[in-house]
């Protein structure tokens, strides 16, 4: 039994071809290239059809393949690899690579499917090199020749569609144009199967949660190295250095308590990723609060991965997206699933905010942050959000590594000031320290804590007050 999808790889089909190598039969152009080949003379013999029949036919001399010759039926004949990059480009949600593909495997004449003379289609790799990456563009090229005609001087030559001068390059738009059947694509979708094309392998979406997971999506060395055409927000990430990759992980995974979406190829290559909120809370002036998930901006190589992963993040459940996929517009955002009286694709403006478990983290430093990178203290609460707060402290914003302060907190109460060079706010230091004629000194006497004296109020019974872990845990942000 055979199938309409068999006629794509040149198994079976209506002209006399296969895509087996000739052997050695000459010099200059009737010498076998490296391309596919198609055989344009072939012996008669009687062929079984799909249904068990016999049928006058021919076959193909070296390819030993089925193939059935009619001077009125020519089948599209295309390369394994364009073959595959549109299954591929089909799988990863591409319309277009679908509906060609549905196109192709029809039993029809190729003068029913294509405008004009193309055939025997195949795809070419236009690289633009980098310094860790490869920008690819796809070229479909094709035959448009009259093969038969009288005049022309490669007539008989089973390699003739392969050769250069025979060939034509066509542009992913126009190869559509190309199509007689298919209907009119919006830009979106075009841009979509451009961009799909350049991979060729199918794409895997996964949520990870462990330290691991996160350093592996960060770290470029574990980036793919094709890129589409377009700009690889991946491979340009402020973070994707071994020691920024290790320090997100660790202030994702312990500090925010936060999980990340990643995509990966065939090879396991990362091709996308993106920072996954839970637990936010949306702060609405007018209704009550909502706890919400946030999927933040997207990273990628590949420009239709982002509307995958969106799709990925709507079917797992999350909230909210950002509506632009930038690190200027913090605050709008796109419902992926209805929640209260708000209907999914809602466009919102949304001030959310993150309690974070100061006690859990240990390191130094703090990432980029694109989204959720004001840091407050809410009394004794320490949060993230994405907007301005009279408790702010700091901006997660800045790729050197550490947060930008923007107040002071005072080691004994917490309480926020603007002091630069005082570390109590004035209340503590009015109930602490006491005029001199020598100036201001503090009650009581020194205690030695991991290397450094501190005022002994800043301890109960030996042991330092909570205040003061939180005051030393918030430092390490900054150094």
């Amino acid at each position: 039994m055979c199938h309409d999808s068999d006629f794509l790889d040149g198994k079976i089909s209506r002209v006399p071809c296969g895509l087996s190598k000739a052997g050695p039969c000459g010099f200059w152009k009737n010498h076998p290239r490296c391309a596919p080949v198609f055989f344009q003379k072939a012996l008669h013999n009687p062929v079984h059809g799909c249904n068990g029949r016999k049928k006058t036919g021919t076959l193909a001399p070296r390819a030993g393949l089925c193939l059935i010759k009619n001077s009125e039926y020519m089948k599209i004949s295309i390369s394994p690899e364009m073959k595959s990059r549109l299954q591929n480009a089909a799988a990863n949600g591409s319309v277009v690579a679908e509906d060609i593909l549905s196109e192709l495997g029809k039993n029809r004449d190729a003068s029913e499917i294509i405008r004009g003379t193309y055939n025997y289609f195949t795809t070419k790799r236009i690289k633009a090199n980098h310094d860790s990456y490869h920008k690819i563009r796809i070229m479909f090229t094709a035959c448009a020749k009259n093969l038969e005609h009288e005049n022309f001087p490669d007539k008989g030559n089973p390699s003739a569609p392969w050769f250069k001068e025979n060939r034509t390059d066509i542009d992913p738009s126009t190869f559509i144009g190309l199509f007689k059947n298919l209907p009119e694509y919006d830009s979106e979708e075009i841009k979509y199967f451009i961009s799909a094309i350049t991979l060729d392998s199918r794409v895997t979406i996964k949520i990870y949660s462990g330290m691991k997971d996160f350093y592996e999506a960060y770290c470029e060395d574990n980036y793919t190295i094709i890129t589409d055409n377009g700009e690889s927000t991946l491979h340009n990430s402020c973070m994707r250095t071994e020691d920024k990759a290790r320090n997100a992980a660790d202030f994702y995974r312990n500090f925010a308590g936060a999980k990340i979406m990643v995509a990966k190829d065939k090879n396991s290559n990362i091709l996308g990723r993106a920072i996954i909120w839970e637990k936010l809370t949306w702060i609405r002036d007018d209704d009550l609060d909502l706890e919400v998930s946030l999927m933040d901006r997207i990273y990628t190589s590949h420009t239709f991965v982002i509307d995958m992963m969106k799709e990925a993040a709507r079917k797992a459940g999350i909230i909210l997206r950002k509506q632009y996929n930038d690190y200027c517009h913090q605050c709008e955002m796109v419902l992926l699933n209805p929640i209260a009286e708000l209907e999914e694709d809602d466009e919102e403006t949304a001030n959310l905010v993150l309690e974070v478990p100061v006690g859990q983290w240990h390191k130094k430093g703090v990432p980029y942050l694109d989204t959720m990178n004001h840091l407050a203290l809410n009394e004794s609460v320490l949060e993230l959000r994405n907007h301005h707060t009279s408790h702010l402290i700091a901006y997660c914003h800045s790729t050197s590594g550490y947060a930008e302060r923007y107040r002071y907190v005072c080691p004994r109460c917490n309480g926020i000031h603007d002091k630069p060079y005082e570390k109590l706010c004035n209340r503590c230091m009015a109930e602490t320290y006491m005029p001199t004629p020598f100036g201001k000194t503090f009650n009581g006497h020194l205690i030695d804590y991991k290397g450094e004296k501190y005022p002994s109020f800043l301890f109960k019974r030996g042991k330092p007050i909570t205040e003061l872990v939180r005051y030393l845990q918030i430092e390490r942000l900054f150094n």
